[in-house]
């Protein structure tokens, strides 16, 4: 009895300790980007490495081209106090690893914080390559 006493328990524990994550705290809107990659203000995009702002999400999204036919895009809004008018991100001219100039917090290529006060990783959108149409969506 008491086994089963203390497996409840430590499934309860687990259970609670991952119900209480919290959020980033950016609100969730609709995306629907269609990206033509011929177009000629995307060229950056088919650059390995490269990458673009577009309108779109809370505060604007960056598409980056990951790999060969692996594309990211993220929400600019930085995660660490999202609600303040500076909480944008952007790329490091370096294009190493993305920053936000205003608390100073940045983050590496796939979202997650590198440095500074920011705790949760950049809000991602899902993305889909149809030959060259990328779609940005959530």
């Amino acid at each position: 009895m008491i086994k089963q006493y203390i497996l409840f328990s430590l499934f309860l524990f687990f259970i609670a300790c991952e119900l209480k994550v919290e959020e980033s705290g950016i609100p969730d809107v609709a995306i629907d980007l269609e990206i033509n990659l011929n177009d000629i203000d995307n060229t950056d995009l088919k650059l390995i490495g490269g990458y673009k702002y577009f309108a779109g999400g809370v505060r604007g999204i960056i598409v980056y081209h990951e790999s060969m036919n692996t594309y990211k895009a993220y929400d600019r809004n930085c995660t660490f106090q999202p609600e303040d008018a500076c909480a944008i991100v952007e790329v490091h001219t370096s294009g190493f690893y993305i920053e936000d100039t205003c608390c100073k917090s940045t983050f590496d290529l796939n979202g997650f914080p590198t440095g500074g006060p920011a705790l949760f990783p950049l809000k991602e959108y899902r993305v889909s390559l149809a030959g060259d149409i990328l779609f940005v969506f959530n």
